[in-house]
C-alpha cells in the first residue's frame, strides 16, 4: 500500500506525476497530509503490518492515499480516502454532490460513525459505501485495466486523529470504530488478492486479553457515619432496592439481603458486625487465581480539583493507603498489582509525582500505572503523567456508557508523548447498572457485554472490566453478574492479565519491526528485528489471504524469540502477488 504524506521538498503527490520506479515493493505505502503523519504512525502500530511512506522510486502493488492519488499508478490496489475532489477524481469521472458531516456510513457490511466530512458522488463503478438515510453513494469500486480502485468519501487518517484525540461521544460507545477502520483496510487488500502479513493484537494461542480492575474509592462502611455516603448507602438499600424490585429489575433474595444490611448499619458502626464493604477476600476468593489491578487512592481526605477548578468535596475518600498495608502485601503475593487512583495526578505535576511516589514507596516496584479517580482528564494529562514517571494509563474511557471512548480495544500511545501508553477502559459496573447512568437490568447488560466480548473475539485486543470496592456488598450485590461475566471470559480463548502485564504484551509488540518478507510462490519468509525473547504469553506472526471461494483465511505462527518466520498458505492457492520486500516499518 502507499500512504502518500507531504514530508519532503516535493510533496508524494508532485513526485507521483513524475516518478521513474526502480524498485518493486509490496509494503504499504501511505500517502497522507503532513499533519496527520504522528495518527498515520499510531494507526499502523494498531494493524501492525510493514509499511513505509510512499517513495516515488519505488513501483507499489497497494497505495493508500489521502490527498492526491498518482496517475499513473500500475499496482494491484489503490485505496483513495478523501471528502474532496482530487486530481485523480478529474481524471476517472468521479463527480461530487456533497458533503456531509457527522454521520453514519455503511462500507460493504460494516456499519460506523464518521465524525469529519464524508463526500457523496457519482462515478462510473460499483456502489461498496453510502452515508445512512442518504440515497447517493459515499464510495466506489473502480476497475482500471489490472488495477482496482477503491474510491471513499472521507478522510482515513483525520477520523484516526479525531478518535485518538478527541474520542467518541457516548451515544457512540458501542462501535469500535478505530477497530473497524482496520478491518475495513484489510478486507480491500485481503479482497484485491494481496497476502497480508502482521504481527495480531492478541497472544499467540489467544483471541484477546482480559484485564480485570478495581478502583478503591472506599474501603470500610464504618468510616462514614451520618456524612452523604451514609444516608446514600442507606436510601438505596432501602427505598431505591424496593424500587428496584417492584419494577422487576433485582429478584427477591437481593431485596431481603439489603433491608437485613440497612438493619445491620448500627452493628457494622459498633464493631459487632463484619464490616461488608472491605472487598479484597471477596476479589481473590471470584477470581480464583486470575491477576487483577486494585487501583488505590493516595491521600486519605483529599478531593483534588475538577475540570472547572472548583473543589470537588465529593471525591475525597476516607481511607488511607497505610490502613491496607497488610492488604497490599497479601494482594501482591497473589500474582495481583497496585496502581495508584489518581486524584490531581491528571492536572498537576508535583501532585502526579507525590501520588505516584506514595504507591511505589509501599510496593516497593519502581514504577506504577494510573487510572484517574472519576475519570478526570484533559489534553495535557499524557504529557503530565509521562513527565512523572508514570508507564501507563487507564483513564481513556466512559462514566456513562459502555465501549471505546477511543474507539479500540487496543493498548495505544497518544500522540503527545514518547513512551506512556493508554489502556482503554470498556465495561464499568457503575455505568451499567447505577441510578442515573444506564441504570439496565441484568439481562441487559449481559447483552451489552456479550457485544463487547464479540468485537474482542473479532477484533482481538483487550476487554477492561472496572468493578468497584463495593460492587460485591450490599446494596449494590453485582458480585453473581461479575462471576457468570469472568465464567464467560474464562470460556473465551482469552488470556488474563493485570493492566502492567497487558501493556507490557502490547509494548513488546509495538517494539518489532519488520525487516523484509521474501516470497516464493506461497511461502512467505519474514524477518522482523527488536523481537523480544522467550515469553509467555508470546506474540503471533499472522498471513491471511483470499482462498478459493474468496474468503479471508489466516495462517498463524507464534515467534517464540525467533526473528526469521516462514508462513505458507494451503497448496493449491497462488497469491497473485508478493506482499513485501524492501525496508518497511521506517516510523
Amino acid at each position: 500500500m502507499i500512504i502518500d504524506q507531504s514530508l519532503g521538498r516535493n510533496t508524494p503527490a508532485q513526485s507521483a506525476q513524475v516518478r521513474r520506479p526502480t524498485k518493486r515493493t509490496q509494503l504499504i505505502g501511505v500517502i497522507a497530509k503532513t499533519e496527520e503523519a504522528p495518527f498515520v504512525e499510531e494507526f499502523f502500530e494498531l494493524f501492525k503490518t510493514p509499511w513505509e511512506y510512499f517513495d516515488p522510486e519505488k513501483s507499489y502493488d497497494v497505495v493508500i492515499s489521502t490527498g492526491n492519488a498518482p496517475h499513473d499508478f500500475d499496482g494491484r490496489l489503490l485505496a483513495v480516502f478523501c471528502s474532496t475532489p482530487t486530481r485523480w477524481d478529474s481524471e476517472n469521472g468521479v463527480v461530487f454532490n456533497q458533503r456531509l458531516r457527522n454521520c453514519f456510513a455503511e462500507v460493504g457490511n460494516e456499519k460506523l460513525p464518521i465524525y469529519g466530512e464524508v463526500a457523496t458522488f457519482h462515478h462510473a463503478g460499483s456502489r461498496i459505501a453510502n452515508v445512512v438515510g442518504d440515497p447517493e453513494s459515499a464510495g466506489a469500486e473502480i476497475s482500471l485495466g489490472g488495477t482496482k480502485v477503491i474510491r471513499l468519501g472521507y478522510d482515513l487518517f483525520a477520523e484516526v486523529a479525531f478518535l485518538l484525540s478527541q474520542g467518541q461521544p457516548p451515544q457512540n460507545a458501542l462501535f469500535p470504530t478505530l477497530d473497524l477502520h482496520i478491518s475495513i483496510l484489510r478486507r480491500f487488500i485481503i479482497e484485491a488478492g494481496i497476502p497480508l502479513i502482521e504481527i495480531p493484537p492478541a497472544p499467540a494461542g489467544a483471541r484477546f486479553i482480559s484485564c480485570l480492575t478495581h478502583d478503591i474509592d472506599f474501603l470500610y462502611l464504618r468510616q462514614h457515619k451520618f456524612d452523604r455516603t451514609m444516608w446514600g448507602f442507606l436510601y438505596r438499600a432501602t427505598v431505591g432496592t424496593m424500587v428496584d424490585f417492584v419494577e422487576g429489575r433485582i429478584p427477591l433474595r437481593k431485596l431481603v439481603t439489603n433491608w437485613s444490611a440497612a438493619l445491620k448499619l448500627p452493628l457494622v458502626h459498633a464493631g459487632l458486625c463484619r464490616d461488608f464493604w472491605l472487598p479484597f477476600d471477596r476479589y481473590l476468593e471470584i477470581e480464583n487465581g486470575k491477576p487483577s489491578t486494585f487501583f488505590l487512592i493516595p491521600f486519605r481526605n483529599r478531593a483534588g480539583k475538577s475540570p472547572d477548578g472548583l473543589n470537588a468535596r465529593r471525591r475525597a475518600t476516607k481511607y488511607d493507603v497505610d490502613d491496607i498495608h497488610e492488604w497490599i502485601n497479601v494482594l501482591r503475593s497473589r500474582g495481583c498489582e497496585i496502581a495508584v487512583h489518581g486524584i490531581d495526578a491528571w492536572n498537576d505535576p508535583a501532585k502526579a509525582k507525590e501520588e505516584l511516589g506514595r504507591i511505589v514507596s509501599l510496593t516497593g516496584e519502581t514504577e506504577a500505572g494510573l487510572r484517574t479517580h472519576w475519570l478526570y482528564c484533559s489534553s495535557q494529562s499524557p504529557r503530565i503523567l509521562e513527565k512523572a514517571g508514570f508507564s501507563y494509563d487507564s483513564t481513556c474511557g466512559f462514566n456513562e456508557a459502555v465501549g471505546y471512548r477511543a474507539g479500540t480495544s487496543q493498548v495505544f500511545k497518544p500522540v503527545q508523548v514518547t513512551d506512556l501508553l493508554e489502556l482503554p477502559l470498556h465495561i464499568q459496573d457503575t455505568a451499567l447498572f447505577f441510578p442515573g447512568r444506564m441504570h439496565l437490568s441484568e439481562p441487559e447488560a449481559w447483552e451489552l457485554c456479550l457485544r463487547v466480548l464479540g468485537n474482542c473475539h473479532r477484533h482481538g485486543g483487550v476487554i477492561t472490566l472496572l468493578w468497584h470496592d463495593r460492587s460485591l456488598a450490599p446494596e449494590r450485590l453485582w458480585g453473581a453478574f461479575y462471576a457468570a461475566l469472568l465464567g464467560e471470559l474464562e470460556s473465551a480463548a482469552t488470556w488474563f492479565g493485570t493492566a502492567k502485564e497487558t501493556v507490557g504484551w502490547f509494548r513488546k509488540r509495538r517494539s518489532v519491526r519488520f525487516k523484509e518478507v521474501r516470497q516464493t510462490e506461497g511461502r512467505f519468509e519474514v524477518l522482523l528485528d527488536k523481537v523480544p525473547g522467550k515469553a509467555s504469553p508470546d506474540l503471533a506472526l499472522r498471513l491471511s489471504y483470499a482462498s478459493g471461494a474468496g474468503e479471508a483465511s489466516q495462517v498463524e505462527a507464534p515467534l517464540d524469540g525467533r526473528d526469521r518466520l516462514t508462513l505458507e498458505m494451503p497448496a493449491g492457492i497462488k497469491p497473485e502477488q508478493s506482499f513485501m520486500a524492501g525496508n518497511p516499518d521506517r516510523n
